[in-house]
């Protein structure tokens, strides 16, 4: 979808628009459009980005939806690249397309394709707004605890998140002895060499992506000089996506207005950076949750349990 239309404005009239969704995606257009649909309400505004590298069907979700709801943004496809500032960046720019261009949203909610909600919408609503002005997301601090063991590293070192890097990178053979020769083995890149001295103006934080924030957080991440400057220190760190976020807010006038949590129902296997896979075993944890949402979910690997939380948020008739 090209860049012009998704920067006209929403339909005229649209009343309070309680949420902005902004949802990440690089495969499965069945499991996505049923996410969306979960979720889709005329009053919320949705942005989506769809990898430039996912499937040509996903794609063409994003046209079609783009096309039938004046409520959904498309933001130009790009190759992101794991570990480097492409998610953080683009949430940012969804957060300043939201802004501009749906009136009156209270939160603003990041998802990917695997996630999918636990709560109604109007229990989302009522959740959220004993406290409207309220953000969510998870924090610590890296350096006083041992939650990172590569925690100095993130920072001090250069790191490098070109494409063309990453590519060459993946190239079977080359990319291995590249590797072993700079000393990136299970790594990210980086300049070698080359370090530089941790950040005297402001404090370092780490958390997890997943946040539910509020307006006025998202319009100081946006224009606020402050907040720009730690973003460009920090987008040659490793994995700024999960440092961007807690290190603006929490060194900025409305740290008092965060919570330390991010509404998310995940499982991490001890030792594994990747969330497990959910499936119907899981119901009852999932039935009881106090989360908004919960990921993974993979329709490959289990779609009943997607039907089953479908149902049991269903308002009643």
């Amino acid at each position: 979808m090209p860049r012009s239309r998704a920067r006209r404005p929403l339909r005229s009239g649209i009343r309070c628009v309680a949420f902005a969704y902004h949802i990440l995606a690089h495969k499965q257009p069945d499991q996505v459009a049923r996410l969306i649909r979960a979720l889709q309400h005329p009053d919320d505004c949705f942005v989506l980005h769809f990898d430039r590298r996912a499937p040509a069907s996903l794609h063409a979700l994003s046209r079609e939806l783009a096309r039938d709801n004046r409520n959904v943004l498309v933001q130009r496809p790009r190759a992101v690249i794991w570990g480097g500032p492409a998610i953080s960046d683009l949430q940012t720019e969804a957060m300043q397309l939201a802004l501009e261009h749906a009136p009156a949203w209270r939160h603003f909610i990041n998802l990917t394709g695997q996630d999918f909600p636990l709560t109604s919408r109007a229990e989302r609503q009522t959740r959220l707004a004993a406290a409207p002005g309220r953000s969510y997301l998870s924090w610590f601090d890296p350096l006083a605890t041992t939650q990172w063991s590569n925690a100095r590293e993130r920072l001090e070192r250069h790191h490098l998140h070109a494409p063309w890097l990453a590519r060459l990178l993946g190239v079977p053979g080359l990319g291995r002895r590249l590797r072993a020769i700079l000393g990136w083995q299970n790594r990210l890149p980086y300049w070698p060499g080359r370090r530089r001295r941790l950040p005297v103006f402001f404090k370092y934080y780490g958390g997890s992506n997943y946040m539910v924030l509020a307006r006025a957080a998202c319009r100081y991440l946006v224009s606020a000089p402050e907040a720009k400057r730690i973003r460009t220190w920090l987008s040659s760190a490793a994995h700024p996506d999960e440092i961007v976020f807690q290190s603006v807010l929490l060194n900025s006038p409305l740290a008092a207005t965060l919570e330390n949590r991010d509404w998310r129902e995940i499982d991490f296997p001890p030792h594994d950076p990747h969330p497990r896979t959910l499936t119907q075993a899981d119901w009852p944890r999932l039935r009881d949750s106090r989360q908004l949402f919960a990921r993974k979910f993979d329709i490959a690997v289990d779609a009943t349990i997607l039907d089953r939380i479908a149902e049991h948020i269903r308002p009643a008739a």
